[in-house]
């Protein structure tokens, strides 16, 4: 291909390249908005327009390196969830559309829990903080918390935080210790903890085995469900009367999960709820 190619040829190039190194093709549009600069639409408006030279080595690097098991949403430095723009880096998780599902229902619930005029708000386990910011965003009385153990991860979070002007309060610690030993309540508890059995975690696509956080991911225990009984166990002194507890599990979790919720809070309404692909992907106890 010549030097400096027009749009069209450098994303034909790209997707061809990509599917043959067993890529999506739809990257190749990712990475070209990146580096343009320009919105999906826009990059289409363009097709006829040359790139520069240097604009095109680079894309041709991230194609290269993208090709070689580097994902998009690290070359770009960012994922959208929820649609708003996050930064992401290797110390966090890349977000996923089933965490939106997750994101979504607690959103609906506490719009429709009317009485709730200053929901208080934690997420355990917060990465790069979207569902965190997420709700401090769409629910605007809420005072929100997000915890997690990681450093590294709360720097993502709080600099997520800051660009978006959300008003998220961050502590570094483990589950909801902090909230127990100092005695605070919340109306909401919501976490998308590491789940994934070790097992299951060695047959997944390296690009997420070997270029996303492994402590976000893994879950101790046969099951994997570890974390989720280390919330569950604190959640019945943090929790508020009548508050919610809202997990994204695995697909195989719903029931493991459940019964786990069921010794915490006996004779409470709990939930497996499905996601848009028929998967359990959701559990979720109210306090009353």
């Amino acid at each position: 291909m010549k030097e400096e190619p027009l749009v069209f040829e450098a994303r034909r190039w790209a997707s061809s390249f990509l599917s043959e190194h067993g890529r999506e093709e739809m990257a190749a549009d990712w990475l070209l908005e990146h580096h343009l600069q320009l919105s999906r639409a826009q990059l289409l408006a363009a097709s006829r327009e040359q790139m520069a030279l240097q604009t095109w080595e680079h894309f041709q690097q991230d194609v290269h390196l993208h090709a070689a098991g580097t994902p998009v949403q690290h070359l770009t430095g960012s994922s959208f969830f929820y649609d708003r723009e996050f930064h992401v880096n290797p110390d966090v998780l890349i977000p996923r559309m089933e965490t939106e599902e997750l994101v979504w229902y607690v959103i609906d619930w506490v719009r429709k829990n009317k009485e709730l005029k200053a929901p208080r708000i934690i997420d355990v386990g917060t990465g790069s903080g979207i569902i965190a910011v997420t709700l401090a965003l769409e629910l605007s009385s809420a005072r929100v918390q997000a915890v997690d153990i990681d450093s590294r991860a709360l720097e993502t979070a709080k600099r997520n935080a800051g660009r978006l002007n959300a008003p998220v309060v961050f502590h570094q610690e483990s589950f909801l210790e902090g909230m127990a030993s100092r005695k605070e309540r919340a109306d909401v508890i919501v976490s998308n903890p590491p789940y994934i059995p070790k097992e299951e975690w060695e047959q997944l696509d390296p690009l997420v085995r070997e270029k996303e956080p492994a402590i976000a991911l893994i879950g101790k225990g046969e099951e994997g469900i570890h974390s989720y009984e280390e919330i569950i166990s604190r959640a019945a002194e943090v929790l508020a009367p009548g508050g919610l507890l809202a997990f994204e599990i695995g697909w195989q979790q719903g029931e493991a999960v459940r019964q786990a919720a069921e010794k915490a809070f006996p004779e409470k309404r709990i939930q497996v709820i499905k996601d848009l692909n028929g998967n359990d992907r959701i559990v979720t106890v109210v306090n009353k």
